[in-house]
């Protein structure tokens, strides 16, 4: 049997395609993000359970990266649909550039999502520089100081298993303080590690959510009536796609107090702190 050269490493692939695009792709409607959020990484964590996670070495790294995008998708909706509803958002970030190709494919209704597509939020330097050049919203060590460095520490992980295999790469091992080890080191998620990660990435979310709501109240309450836009017979229209942008329906019926926890309240909570 003649052999070529190449042949001698391993045998030719078969050919193959992946066929019409149009057969993975399938619509569907999306409840606003941290919905999304919650629903997408609890329903990836419902596999997470111990006897799996021992049984595949690898199921606890993939498990860790859908949870990460599902903060990715989250972060691009979220500062999407403020920038759409604010006009301080807008007007800050108005210089910004976006992609021709997302507003091609998105169309006018929806070009908004297309600021975001070139961006990701898989540390915390990304994730505050963007809130802050394009919503103008700081994010305070008071409240975020610790969900970004522990958010940080899982997406320092989420790159070693995306990017190298699951061996820790030098560059984010020094990074998170790792000690010196004599072979190359795997990250090993095991189900305390899922359980932890997941942890921290709702951490940082749920923090990011509240903390933008009641940022978004405030310029309801103060600054958006300040200007010449504002329009004081839509007021109630307007808080009411605040709340509807920010309110977490997934998380809401397990919640102590719920009963006391509606639109209509807080609404009157944000009137009083404002003197409305």
């Amino acid at each position: 049997m003649k052999f070529l050269i190449s042949d001698y490493v391993n045998e030719a692939p078969s050919s193959n395609s992946m066929g019409s695009v149009h057969s993975y792709l399938v619509e569907t409607d999306l409840p606003c993000p941290v919905d999304a959020y919650i629903d997408y990484s609890r329903s990836l964590l419902a596999y997470g359970t111990e006897d799996n996670l021992q049984e595949n070495k690898h199921l606890g790294g993939l498990l860790l990266l859908g949870a990460v995008s599902a903060a990715e998708a989250y972060f691009r909706s979220i500062l999407s649909l403020t920038l759409e509803s604010c006009p301080i958002s807008r007007e800050h970030a108005a210089e910004k550039q976006i992609n021709l190709g997302g507003v091609l494919w998105h169309g006018h209704a929806e070009f908004r999502r297309s600021a975001f597509e070139h961006l990701t939020f898989c540390s915390k330097e990304e994730i505050t520089k963007a809130a802050r050049q394009y919503l103008k919203f700081e994010l305070k060590d008071s409240s975020f100081k610790g969900p970004l460095e522990q958010y940080d520490l899982v997406c320092h992980l989420r790159h070693g298993i995306v990017h190298n295999a699951g061996i820790l790469p030098g560059r984010n091992a020094v990074q998170i303080g790792a000690k010196n080890y004599k072979k190359p080191v795997r990250i090993s998620v095991d189900f305390v590690t899922l359980q932890k990660s997941i942890e921290a990435i709702d951490s940082l979310v749920l923090t990011f959510n509240r903390e933008l709501f009641d940022e978004m109240c405030r310029r309801w309450a103060v600054e958006w009536r300040k200007r010449s836009d504002w329009d004081p017979d839509m007021e109630d229209k307007i808080f009411n796609k605040i709340w509807k942008t920010y309110f977490c329906r997934e998380l809401h019926g397990n919640r102590q107090g719920k009963s006391s926890i509606t639109r209509a309240k807080c609404l009157s909570e944000v009137k009083g702190r404002y003197d409305l």
